[in-house]
């Protein structure tokens, strides 16, 4: 068993009995952490001095469309759901076969791994076959990511004599197919999870059959929910579901940001999570993004990028707009209660972004007895982040590193990125073959193009009179 000591970093742990460190070192063993702690008497295999570095979990992307990477730039001046879902699932989605799949998952996992994500909820609602399903997990595992595949189903547009995606169930001979195959076990970086439509995006025999076999399988079980009244397929679904047992930690709810107090508290108080992917709420949604109201509940939030076509898939950005656009809350409800400015310490804090980057998502997916935070016996899914680069110096050292991480940390300044003690990232670069990646990049630019030009979609902002630049078909 190969040994590794990181010495001299700063080093935040994650976990309140570590604590963090302003400088200390880690000993890896094998693809586990075996010690975390200032100058550890301890012989490894390799020492790697991490001096002026800032040692972390990795982060935990906990609902992105990985599938999506290759339809980049494209959306941001959509309009909410209707363009969306016009431009990618009735359109674009469409196009896509499994080698497409393939190249997006895989090149969008490279991408995480490239951004100091160590593991995505890799959520894959472009499914229409097993094909297409072996294709994304076969990506996810050449990437090296630690991934829960999340396998979904398609939405595409409705068409007569077919029946409509919202009266589907989900295909039980799938989950079967890979619960006793590829996925019979749940102690590998690839782990299964089931992307379901829930009551706002089918009906509620659907959504109570989809919980229903989860359970039967072992499975968190994940919906997309607006909670936007009136746009809803079922309007009272999540109290119906709630009343009849099928609502629990099993159940992550992705976005969540228009529920109203009451419906919050029932679905917090039967233990399900939230997944905020707060730069798309921010982009689309007339609502804020679930953080300061999941904390007033006492519930921990998590973070997800969520689209590649609206803005590039980092967690950093993600983290740092949560950290913000909670602090842009608190600050105008204190003004707004004749408290300003805040007479103690504010209630939101650069940490508990990291936090929400990190064991929110693992307690979210039940990874967290295995990773986000570094403590003896978890997997030694790391990232390493150069304090003397210059987006970050002189931040580091005597600075708060969870600050420096929050508020400076950019994709250049991850030096190294381990899963499960392996380097996926190294000195700057991906442990990827190069010549390799540069062929796959080829091939999903072709990819691209061809789905463009397959759907008439065109990348020109037309005009339309005073209104604003809109992306047309």
């Amino acid at each position: 068993m190969h040994t590794l000591l990181i010495k001299n970093a700063a080093v935040i742990s994650v976990d309140p009995k570590i604590g963090d460190f302003a400088d200390a070192d880690v000993l890896v063993e094998g693809d586990k952490i075996a010690a975390v702690g200032p100058a550890l008497q301890a012989h490894a295999d390799t020492v790697m001095d991490a001096r002026g570095q800032l040692l972390m979990p990795g982060l935990v992307n906990a609902h992105i469309h990985t599938w999506e990477f290759q339809l980049r730039g494209i959306g941001a001046d959509w309009v909410g759901n209707r363009d969306y879902h016009a431009n990618m699932h009735k359109n674009l989605a469409t196009r896509y076969g499994a080698r497409d799949v393939y190249l997006g998952n895989l090149l969008g996992a490279l991408n995480q791994l490239r951004n100091g994500t160590t593991t995505i909820v890799d959520w894959c609602h472009i499914l229409r076959d097993a094909e297409m399903t072996d294709a994304a997990v076969e990506a996810l595992d050449e990437s090296g990511i630690r991934a829960v595949f999340a396998r979904g189903t398609v939405k595409p547009p409705e068409r007569p004599g077919e029946i409509p995606f919202h009266k589907l169930p989900y295909p039980r001979e799938e989950v079967r197919r890979l619960r006793t195959g590829r996925f019979a076990s749940d102690d590998g970086l690839l782990t299964l999870a089931m992307a379901i439509l829930g009551p706002d995006w089918g009906e509620y025999d659907v959504a109570e059959h989809d919980i229903r076999l989860a359970r039967e399988y072992g499975l968190v079980n994940s919906a997309h929910t607006y909670g936007r009244k009136g746009k809803r397929v079922v309007e009272d679904g999540y109290p119906r579901l709630a009343q009849a047992g099928l609502l629990g930690p099993d159940h992550n709810i992705g976005h969540g940001n228009c529920f109203d107090d009451d419906e919050l508290k029932l679905v917090l108080d039967a233990g399900c999570t939230i997944t905020a992917t707060n730069l798309t709420e921010a982009l689309n949604y007339e609502k804020p993004a679930m953080l300061g109201r999941l904390l007033r509940h006492g519930a921990t939030p998590s973070l997800g990028t969520d689209c590649d076509p609206y803005f590039n898939s980092s967690m950093l950005w993600v983290m740092r707009h949560a950290f913000l656009h909670q602090r842009d809350l608190d600050n105008r409800s204190l003004h707004a209660q004749g408290e300003w400015p805040a007479k103690t310490q504010h209630s939101t804090l650069t940490r508990d972004a990291i936090h929400w980057a990190t064991m929110g998502g693992a307690k979210a997916f039940r990874l967290d007895h295995k990773i986000g935070s570094i403590t003896p016996g978890k997997q030694a899914d790391l990232i390493l982040i150069d304090g003397a680069s210059p987006n970050i110096f002189p931040a580091l050292p005597g600075g708060n590193p969870a600050h420096a991480a929050v508020m400076y940390a950019e994709t250049s300044d991850i030096r190294h990125v381990m899963v499960a003690g392996r380097f996926v990232k190294k000195d700057g670069e991906l442990a990827f073959d190069r010549r390799r990646h540069g062929e796959l990049n080829q091939q999903l630019l072709e990819s691209r193009l061809r789905m463009f030009e397959e759907g008439r979609y065109r990348c020109e902002p037309v005009q339309r009179g005073p209104q604003p630049a809109q992306w047309a078909l």
